[in-house]
């Protein structure tokens, strides 16, 4: 099998989740095809913030016995959460937090490991949780560390620190503050991977109930050309590395490469995409 190039795409834990998105979680069975899908496709990075996409993307790597091919991203979300909860909090990780990651993602290391500022948490316990996770580095057990959407002291914080490598950060026609946030993470030589290009789900409902009103064509073709120009304006921004997506539907991984290949918005498409806000 020829081996496909390797995608600025990665698939987001949101499409294992259910309180994230207005589409219907996949099966497990799904997911792990989506999975084959996108490794097959050169989709090769993961991200899984909340333990149950932790939990389905082990099991579809696990089944599929392609853990190898995979990068995985994992993040202080850690609350074991029952089939009745919905969102949890970031919490400081312990040293004790990277068996349990490991435990759920059924693998011996994680490749990277993302910081999250804690709501209201002293400066000594975000120092004492990127201390832990320097350890896992040092250790062996985590490659590398992340940032999410790091703020102006990140060049006191990490300048410098060769544990840290990327950053990530909403961007999307919706956030037009977020290009400085892309600039610092590029000033401190890290790689940079945007979420949310289509902010939630129902957002992208939204904006499509308007575009409907604006083009007399097949709704199912407006949707496919909304989600295409969304996806493509967060690709495509300057400073921007590679983008996280959710993918319920087998058949949106070729959907998203297709969009990838097609490069950045001409200003006609950017025009037509700013006129929906």
């Amino acid at each position: 099998m020829t081996t496909a190039p390797t995608s600025p795409l990665i698939l987001g834990g949101h499409s294992f989740f259910s309180e994230l998105g207005n589409d219907p979680v996949p099966s497990p069975e799904l997911q792990r095809e989506i999975v084959r899908a996108c490794l097959d496709g050169g989709i090769t990075r993961f991200d899984t913030t909340h333990q149950p996409e932790r939990l389905a993307l082990g099991r579809a790597l696990k089944d599929l016995g392609r853990r190898e091919e995979a990068t995985i991203f994992a993040w202080n979300f850690l609350k074991e959460l029952g089939p009745e909860d919905k969102l949890d909090r970031p919490i400081p990780y312990e040293s004790r937090h990277i068996d349990q990651l490991c435990r759920e993602l059924q693998t011996d290391y994680i490749d990277g490991v993302v910081i999250h500022d804690l709501d209201g948490g002293s400066a000594e316990v975000h120092a004492g949780q990127e201390s832990v996770a320097r350890a896992w580095v040092q250790q062996g057990r985590v490659r590398t560390l992340g940032v999410w959407a790091p703020r102006a002291d990140a060049t006191a914080r990490y300048g410098g620190d060769p544990a840290f490598t990327f950053m990530i950060c909403p961007l999307n026609v919706d956030t037009p503050g977020a290009a400085a946030t892309f600039e610092l993470g590029k000033s401190q030589g890290w790689r940079n991977f945007a979420c949310s290009p289509f902010v939630r789900g129902w957002t992208l409902d939204r904006m499509l109930e308007k575009a409907q009103t604006q083009e007399a064509g097949d709704p199912v073709a407006v949707r496919t050309t909304l989600a295409d120009r969304l996806l493509r304006y967060t690709l495509y921004h300057p400073n921007v590395d590679g983008a996280i997506t959710a993918i319920r539907r087998l058949e949106w991984v070729q959907a998203n490469i297709d969009s990838a290949a097609r490069g950045p918005l001409d200003e006609q498409e950017m025009a037509w995409l700013r006129g929906l806000l």
